[in-house]
């Protein structure tokens, strides 16, 4: 009788599979105006693969452009009118105070209407002050409005490109140059993928275990792996 380390081995059969496989769909509806690769091609990460023909989406940018520049010229002439009714306010301002004052030092030498009058007109340039403010912080809030809408639109005029995910392999094809295809951000769609990429530089085996074997697989246990060459 001699001691030795009890063994078990279990003999299975698996499949490599590409560790990454993905169908890539267009985030935006439109026509494939180029499609630059086929079966076979192999791809990299960020490569672009198709370009969309989306000529609503060119319009929408065009429009955010537009309404950018607006904003920015109302801008200009709400910090132009708020200027202006400073610069009045200050006049008018010092107009009153020299009335006051003279007024105080000589009591009956400005007319009550005249100082009412100045006073008044005081008033008055300042609200137009606070005015112009409102005007040219809705000018502002415009302006930032239309910022949005712009980095939104030219984000999805990016999207006209549809890039690889990932370096691989084209495995399917499923569209030519004019095909029309749907945005693939809703799976209720069933909308149609452009290509199919695999990842193949690294693999995944597997494999099925039956359950009167499962007892005996343990994390970190060696697995020995036997590849068949082909002739």
């Amino acid at each position: 009788v001699e001691r030795k380390p009890i063994a078990n081995t279990i003999t299975l059969s698996g499949d490599f599979r590409p560790f990454q496989e993905v169908d890539v769909h267009a985030k935006v509806a439109g026509y494939i105006r180029k499609i630059y690769v086929d079966v076979g091609d192999r791809v990299k990460t960020g490569q672009v693969l198709a370009v969309l023909e989306v000529p609503e989406l060119n319009a929408q940018v065009q429009g955010a452009d537009a309404a950018c520049e607006r904003a920015k010229n109302a801008i200009r002439r709400a910090k132009g009118d708020l200027q202006r009714a400073e610069s009045l306010h200050a006049a008018t301002h010092l107009d009153y105070d020299r009335l006051k004052q003279a007024s105080a030092a000589r009591p009956g030498l400005i007319a009550q209407q005249e100082l009412d009058d100045a006073m008044a007109k005081d008033k008055e340039d300042e609200a137009q002050i606070s005015a112009d403010e409102a005007a040219l912080s809705e000018a502002e809030s415009q302006l930032a409005e239309a910022v949005a809408q712009q980095k939104q639109y030219s984000a999805m005029s990016d999207y006209t490109k549809i890039t690889a995910p990932f370096t691989g392999v084209v495995t399917k094809r499923f569209v030519d140059t004019g095909a029309l295809v749907q945005a693939g951000t809703n799976s209720n769609t069933q909308a149609l993928p452009v290509v199919s990429v695999a990842q193949t530089d690294l693999f995944r085996l597997t494999l099925p275990v039956p359950e009167s074997a499962v007892p005996s697989v343990r994390l970190g246990s060696t697995v020995s792996v036997r590849v068949p060459a082909l002739n």
